[in-house]
């Protein structure tokens, strides 16, 4: 995820932003101002950003002041209330009705949220060691993708609830203010093209008073506003440079990333040099994790380590590590020589001085095999069964499959632009073909669409990652072979001998991506046969890096006799190809299946089908009962059976 939040509020964190964040990776003195701290760190002075400025009689691009940030994000007020309040008293005015004219409603302790945009990596590199058109480029992309993102933040994340308990959600008229910062490197010194967008959290009410945004259904639209900006910074730079995008494996077993392809990854290990120290600090914390134990011997945490524990060890390892602030400012062009100097020490002019050329090649090649089409029923299809298997179980909300949905078409259309709304599109086909709306709507609020509770309609148990709580070890359980009194763990074959693995909860993607390519697959097959064969060949070929695809149908006007025999019926899924593709570096989806595993796949679908009218008519609205809302066979006399109580429903499922 590239655009990262985290609240502002009065008080302390308010001051560590003031004294650390917004004065750049420079020193600030004890009492000089923002800017000068600024201007020493070399970075440009902030700027006011958004549609909500008017509202508070500011101007989009006026520079921010330190004043002004301290009463809108120190106190929670106006940004000019001291100016206000004093022109109140001036005109006579009491001191209440002056302080209140300079209020922006009640205070709150939740004044603002910083939002951290930055682009995948591949980008800040040719921004960094490209020439001054690519860096105007890019900038400009990255610009325009941070407008386009605040933008959506205002019209579709930011609510004010006012009435009893908030029942009532309100957008703000005139949209948010925001001051926005830019910033260079990252605290190890190497590049790293940032943002800091700083949103206030006040909007103006229809009724004309001022409310606070509602800041959990802002971090709740995180993920889907991050994909955003992904999606948008790469299509820009994509356009401007003639480049395209490829997926990249980053950690295994979780999502892919999308970066510039043809930019070698020897750059990206080059300016990853806090992720490495993140890495093994976290590698040291996760062995305390799993071998604490309390005063009488028992573990003290969980015996493995799951995808929650692993996130806060992970930010417990970023903090720990976190190397301190450059004591010497340098200029944006000061910056780029010594980065520079230090790529072509390490790599040699010839790769550095070719980074746009190799990335255009690159491009050309994937222009040539990827067409431009997104096929709506395939990627309703893949949206639906990856966010079923990844969100714990199997249900979740608009906001999780419209994420999704900015990645998939990421994926497929590979830094090409495409129609605003077509990540709705996509979503709203999901919900309509494949989601069961399962909300229990006991308020108003729980009956708008943001807030709706979803599963899908086709349920496969054997897809689906196992949730069972891993089984407590007893006194003998096996600890680090430096544990002073307990045996060594046993070792795999291809483990060093000082070596001890650290048991963790497999992640999820792997099997989420399996489910979406045995779905896809079948909706696929069924297609072929209504004439829809060539848009389901198409996004085949869009969303793999090789189209996995049947052989092409039998010309009819073509005689027998002109044809050569084949040897064997091609399967539809070609394994070869899948094992070839998982050595690529730009494949994603590549599978090592085997026929036998392929076949227990076919088996678990159908035993699925089988239960997929039970469960969705389990969800009908009881005014349609009578009429299906697919097509039911009139042969199929399963899908008229009372439904019975299995082990795979009721408390006790998954256990």
């Amino acid at each position: 995820m590239t655009m990262d939040i985290e609240l502002v509020t009065v008080g302390q964190r308010y001051r560590y932003y003031m004294r650390q964040v917004l004065a750049g990776h420079g020193p600030r003195p004890a009492r000089g101002s923002l800017r000068e701290a600024q201007a020493q760190a070399g970075v440009p002075a902030g700027r006011w950003t958004g549609r909500g400025l008017a509202a508070l009689g500011l101007t989009e691009g006026e520079e921010v002041t330190e004043d002004q940030l301290r009463q809108l994000f120190g106190e929670g007020r106006h940004p000019d209330a001291d100016r206000i309040e004093a022109e109140q008293l001036a005109s006579g005015r009491s001191p209440e009705a002056a302080q209140r004219a300079g209020a922006l409603g009640r205070r709150v302790k939740v004044t603002g949220a910083d939002l951290v945009f930055r682009p995948p990596p591949t980008v800040y590199l040719m921004w960094a060691f490209g020439d001054e058109e690519t860096r105007r480029v890019i900038e400009a992309a990255h610009e325009w993708a941070i407008g386009r993102v605040l933008e959506w933040i205002e019209d579709q994340a930011a609510i004010i609830r006012i009435g009893a308990q908030g029942v009532h959600e309100v957008r703000p008229v005139h949209g948010l203010a925001a001051a926005r910062f830019r910033h260079y490197e990252a605290r190890s010194g190497r590049p790293l093209l940032h943002d800091h967008l700083i949103l206030s959290l006040r909007g103006l009410r229809p009724d004309g008073k001022w409310g606070a945004v509602h800041s959990t259904t802002l971090l709740r639209n995180t993920v889907a506003a991050s994909a955003l900006y992904d999606e948008l910074v790469l299509a820009a730079v994509c356009e401007g440079l003639g480049v395209a995008s490829e997926p990249r494996t980053v950690t295994p077993g979780r999502r892919p990333v999308m970066e510039i392809a043809g930019v070698p990854h020897e750059l990206i290990a080059w300016t990853a040099r806090r992720s490495d120290q993140i890495t093994a600090c976290r590698t040291e914390l996760e062995r305390e994790y799993v071998t604490a134990v309390d005063d009488d011997g028992n573990p003290k945490y969980a015996p493995v380590v799951s995808e929650r524990a692993r996130a806060r060890l992970n930010k417990m390892a970023a903090r720990q590590t976190r190397p301190r602030k450059r004591t010497t400012a340098r200029s944006l062009a000061e910056l780029r020589a010594r980065w520079r100097d230090s790529a072509v020490r390490r790599f040699g002019h010839a790769l550095i001085d070719s980074l746009l050329d190799l990335a255009r090649a690159a491009a050309a090649a994937i222009r040539a095999r990827v067409p431009e089409m997104v096929d709506l029923a395939l990627a309703a299809v893949e949206v639906a069964a990856v966010v079923f298997v990844m969100n714990k179980d199997g249900t979740f909300q608009r906001h999780h499959l419209l994420a999704e949905a900015r990645r998939h078409l990421a994926l497929v259309l590979r830094g090409r632009p495409r129609p605003p709304d077509l990540d709705d599109q996509v979503v709203d086909t999901a919900i309509a073909t494949h989601c069961a709306d399962i909300t229990d709507a006991q308020t108003l609020r729980a009956r708008t669409p943001a807030h709706r509770l979803y599963t899908t309609r086709w349920t496969d148990a054997d897809l689906r990652p196992a949730r069972r709580r891993p089984a407590i070890p007893d006194k003998d359980r096996q600890l680090p072979p430096d544990t002073d009194g307990a045996p060594a763990t046993p070792r795999l074959p291809d483990q060093a001998a000082g070596e001890w693995e650290i048991p963790r909860v497999p992640l999820c993607y792997d099997r989420a991506v399996l489910a979406a390519g045995v779905v896809r697959a079948k909706l696929r097959t069924t297609l072929t046969g209504t004439g829809r064969g060539y848009d389901v060949a198409a996004h085949q070929q869009a969303a793999m890096p090789e189209q996995l695809l049947p052989p092409p149908a039998a010309d009819p006007g073509r005689d027998d006799d002109d044809q050569e025999p084949e040897a064997e019926p091609r399967e539809a899924v070609d394994f070869t190809e899948l094992r070839a593709l998982r050595k690529s570096r730009t494949d994603t989806e590549s599978l090592d299946l085997t026929a036998e595993q392929l076949r227990h796949i076919q088996e678990a679908h159908k035993r699925a089908a089988e239960q997929a009218r039970e469960r969705a008519a389990q969800f009908t609205e009881p005014d349609d009962a009578d009429e299906p809302s697919w097509p039911v066979r009139a042969d199929d006399q399963r899908a008229h059976r009372p439904q019975q109580p299995g082990p795979h429903r009721g408390p006790g499922a998954g256990r």
